[in-house]
């Protein structure tokens, strides 16, 4: 059955870029008609930092100081987030449920927020409860109703190997690793490679994890970033794998993050590097999509 693709953005290392590219990545799509076909897409926050919901204003304390949801327009005053789908393995009283995702101040992105409360627990569930997480999130994800809303399913993960990251890599078609040029960060990129094989293992061959690529983020001009730089590009095994565009480190990309700045998205700034590095990223980012997937799109 045809499905649309789902791209994760994963590595164990925090501060790497994994929220700030997916959403780049969710914003430069939502502008390329050639790659969106016309349908949104749909951006799911699997951090329970919740940064990527709180950057489209669907974020609010609680009276304990928890970041929960806010009240979803279409479901009277309750709220939706991506733990509906594993309510049962929180509570047998409780049925599990298909998120509501919430439309955004752009038409063409919509988000299935974080929160905070339920996804700690979801972190802390019992190991063999975990192949269930990842299997509801396929199941939702390649879905018919999320084939035909929409045409790309772009997932944040956070800076760990636990529950959420395997459920995230569980629904996946495609999935990058996003990493700064720098010593710590290059030897993480390293460690997830083996993650990510392992996890490619599991697959059928009807069914494969496709890795896209490693990411340069956050690259500036020095002597530092450019070994690194040249250390992958030269390296026997990762070489294929280093992506032929990257993300510098510009301020426009945390203004573009923050919701009381003006122009609200990337590419929002015509003309400017910034749009120029998304739109790059982006195609990219489709064409090896539209090359790799099953079935095409």
């Amino acid at each position: 059955m045809a499905h649309a693709p789902v791209v994760v953005s994963v590595n164990h290392k925090g501060g790497t870029g994994k929220t700030t590219t997916s959403r780049v990545l969710a914003q430069a799509l939502a502008s390329l008609p050639k790659y969106n076909k016309g349908k949104p897409i749909l951006s799911v926050d699997l951090d329970p930092q919740g940064n990527t919901s709180r950057r489209w204003k669907l974020m609010t304390p609680n009276d304990d100081g928890v970041s929960v949801p806010i009240p979803h327009p279409e479901l009277d005053g309750q709220n939706s987030s991506i733990c509906d789908l594993w309510l049962n393995l929180l509570d047998q009283s409780k049925p599990n449920l298909a998120p509501e995702p919430y439309e955004t101040s752009n038409p063409m992105i919509h988000v299935v927020p974080a929160n905070e409360e339920l996804m700690y627990e979801m972190i802390g569930i019992e190991k063999a409860k975990r192949p269930l997480m990842g299997r509801a999130m396929r199941e939702w994800l390649r879905s018919a109703d999320i084939y035909e809303k929409y045409s790309y399913v772009i997932i944040d993960t956070p800076p760990s190997k636990a529950a959420l990251n395997e459920a995230a890599l569980a629904a996946a078609t495609h999935t990058y690793i996003p990493f700064i040029p720098e010593p710590q960060s290059v030897e993480g990129v390293f460690s997830i490679f083996s993650y990510l094989y392992a996890q490619q293992q599991q697959r059928s061959s009807n069914d494969p994890l496709v890795l896209l690529g490693f990411l340069p983020n956050l690259v500036q001009r020095t002597r530092l970033h450019n070994l690194h730089l040249k250390q992958l590009r030269d390296h026997t095994n990762f070489s294929q794998h280093l992506m032929k565009v990257q993300l510098n480190r510009r301020i426009g990309y945390a203004e573009t993050d923050d919701s009381l700045c003006q122009p609200d998205q990337v590419t929002d700034m015509v003309g400017t590097q910034i749009e120029f590095e998304a739109n790059r990223f982006a195609k990219y980012i489709a064409e090896r999509v539209r090359e790799t997937m099953p079935g095409g799109l």
